[in-house]
């Protein structure tokens, strides 16, 4: 029997948050709170930014602004300049990493799960295996009624209605990880390979943009018979039901705390400081479509910004991370919380403490030993990318996907 990590075990909430603080450092940083720290990317990740920001927002009075546009906006904006930090579901293309100038950190901030959402008048439990759902999304299965989903759901009323797949018409991280896991996961069933502009599936696709765009589709009322693939929180704002997903144990699931941390439970970390995700992952209470975001940011900052994005991040890894569960996220397990903290070091180092808000722990260098993580160490350009998430066959922490 496979052992469980030890960074998974986690008893509680609680536990994934406790850090010790490092020793009191005389020197705390003065926030200037007449300037804005400007982010924006990864939608997936926005519901969680949005709580932690108000946060802070609220106890320091200090300004972070975040734009949901999207992974690949994210990225590219913070390529261009345009922004002081971006969010990703996933890491820097190749193509991209060639145009970094500047030394860059991977910081994971959240991990949840990719929920498949669905609008059936009369229908509010469902579950699908990673095949049906390929067929489903690539246009194969077209009617509710189809014998590939009845099959699944047994004594379930399905209509005879046509599908509206409604998928992502951005750039976006989670139909990266989406496509992937379809890919890893679909037993041939998806064709379309691993990408982050979702291919609209002719005659019955609808592309809206961002989380938000495809949710409050599904919740309209042009929205009936349709299902969408978005972070669960999404859903749960919107009162709209949930899929379960039969896993590669064979078991059926949905994305809740638990479930996503045992999704986690075979991701390795690679040395540029992102993780290698397994979606065939054979753990039986395992959420198959469980991922993480993270926050990019370049390691010399203009120092108020620095200062101002580090007391953010310091308490989104800390205190904030208790609020993971209640907003449809599964807070994130101690050893990525110090990963994230060392890669938070690295911002502007040896600048002076930030302000710790509830109890949060001051970034440390000292945690990077715990897990490997060599961004920050040479210049961007010499990191060898990771352009997608797929973890078909598991891997060591040092090696890297190819």
């Amino acid at each position: 029997m496979s052992r469980t990590p030890r960074w998974l075990l986690i008893s509680s909430i609680a536990a994934a948050v406790v850090l010790t603080p490092t020793a009191a450092i005389a020197q705390t940083a003065t926030l200037d709170k007449g300037i804005t720290v400007a982010g924006a990317g990864s939608s997936f990740m926005s519901n969680y930014v949005e709580q932690c920001k108000a946060d802070v927002k609220k106890a320091l009075d200090i300004n972070i602004t975040y734009q949901p546009s999207g992974s690949g906006a994210g990225r590219t904006g913070f390529l261009s300049g345009t922004t002081d930090f971006a969010g990703s579901d996933v890491p820097f293309t190749k193509a991209e990493l060639d145009k970094m100038k500047a030394p860059f950190v991977y910081i994971p901030i959240t991990i949840g799960g990719v929920a498949i959402i669905f609008k059936v008048p009369g229908v509010t439990e469902l579950k699908f295996s990673a095949a049906t759902l390929a067929k489903i999304f690539s246009g194969q299965v077209a009617k509710w009624n189809d014998s590939v989903i009845a099959k699944e759901n047994p004594g379930v009323d399905l209509p005879s209605e046509t599908i509206r797949v409604v998928v992502r018409s951005d750039s976006s991280g989670t139909s990266n990880v989406f496509t992937d896991y379809l890919d890893s996961a679909g037993s041939g069933s998806w064709k379309k390979g691993v990408t982050s502009t979702f291919p609209v599936p002719a005659g019955v696709g609808v592309a809206q943009r961002g989380s938000d765009g495809v949710t409050n589709y599904v919740a309209s009322a042009q929205g009936n018979y349709s299902i969408t693939y978005a972070e669960a929180s999404f859903a749960v704002e919107r009162k709209l039901s949930i899929a379960s997903v039969v896993n590669a144990g064979g078991n059926t699931v949905k994305p809740d705390a638990k479930n996503i941390s045992s999704g986690m439970g075979d991701a390795k970390i690679n040395d540029d400081g992102t993780l290698f995700l397994n979606f065939n992952t054979t753990k039986a209470d395992a959420y198959p479509i469980s991922t993480t975001a993270y926050l990019i940011a370049s390691q010399q900052m203009d120092p108020k910004k620095g200062d101002i994005l580090r007391t953010f991040l310091t308490y989104a890894l800390g205190p904030c991370q208790a609020k993971a569960e209640g907003l449809g996220y599964a807070p994130l397990p101690k050893e990525l919380v110090d990963l994230g903290l060392a890669a938070v070091a690295k911002i502007n180092p040896g600048s002076a403490a930030v302000p710790l808000i509830g109890g949060g722990a001051a970034p440390t260098a000292t945690t990077a030993a715990a897990t490997p993580t060599t961004a920050a160490k040479a210049a961007p350009t010499t990191v060898k990318p990771t352009p997608t998430t797929k973890a078909k066959k598991p891997v060591t922490t040092k090696k890297k996907k190819k």
